[in-house]
């Protein structure tokens, strides 16, 4: 998108020097300014010349700004995908957390590691998106500055503390292995119930963060995406499979669609 906003900039000036050049020689026919009618060339040729490269930078010029609408709208839709992606990994790092803490999932080192490492998939494609309006005070190409310039680091932040889920499970089995206790780790365990209830904490806060985020590109671009509606559908799927068990999964009828 940059490079497209670049070109139609220099075809604009392109443009105006080839229209100042087609209305001198037009001048210069009118009034006999200059005359020249050679065997080779005169007005009426330089005339020609210069409005065919006119007309054809004219088509050009329409060309590549039919492009930059375009890659705008592909820009903008990425965008919001790869913010709805990451709303939806981290929702899941949240809801697994819940899960193990009420103790209606195995605690395991890699039960969050697929959901971190899709986030931080999304977050880095965030800001690699190429999105250049020609207005710098474009409301979306300002949000996304200051996600690059501001809250990128804090997310990847947060992002790599769930990590410390991992060393507070292996922390407690080597508390519990030393203490003859069973290698069995649960919610109770000390370092992973502290652990799981501040990442839960800390997911809350991003999810508010990147909703906001969400909000506010749907708004800007005129609730395209419904996102309001959207997200109580992902959310109510979260929260349904947080509260049910096993039993309750096998008690249910098949779905039909």
């Amino acid at each position: 998108m940059t490079t497209c906003v670049n070109t139609i900039i220099r075809l604009f000036w392109l443009l105006a020097i080839v229209f100042v050049l087609t209305y001198i020689v037009s001048l210069n026919i009118e009034n006999q300014i200059v005359i020249v009618n050679s065997r080779w060339i005169s007005n009426d040729f330089l005339f020609a010349i210069f409005a065919g490269a006119f007309a054809s930078q004219l088509i050009v010029l329409a060309y590549e700004i039919l492009k930059y609408f375009q890659l705008k709208k592909e820009a903008e839709n990425t965008m919001f995908s790869h913010f709805e992606n990451l709303y939806n990994q981290v929702l899941q790092i949240r809801s697994t957390c819940i899960r193990a803490l009420n103790g209606h999932t195995a605690i395991t080192e890699s039960m969050i590691q697929q959901a971190i490492n899709s986030a931080n998939f999304y977050l880095d494609a965030i800001i690699w998106i190429d999105y250049m309006p020609f207005r710098r005070n474009n409301s979306i190409y300002k949000l996304l500055i200051c996600f690059r310039q501001n809250n990128y680091q804090t997310i990847k932040s947060i992002l790599t503390d769930c990590l410390y889920l991992t060393m507070a499970i292996q922390t407690d089995r080597i508390v519990m292995l030393s203490q003859g206790i069973p290698d069995k780790i649960t919610s109770n365990s000390t370092n992973t119930n502290s652990v799981l209830k501040k990442t839960i904490r800390q997911t809350a806060t991003l999810l508010t963060h990147i909703d906001q985020n969400l909000t506010f590109i749907d708004k800007e671009l005129r609730n395209k995406y419904k996102w309001q509606i959207f997200k109580q559908t992902i959310t109510a799927y979260q929260d349904g499979f947080t509260s049910k068990s096993l039993e309750d999964y096998l008690s249910e009828d098949i779905i039909s669609l």
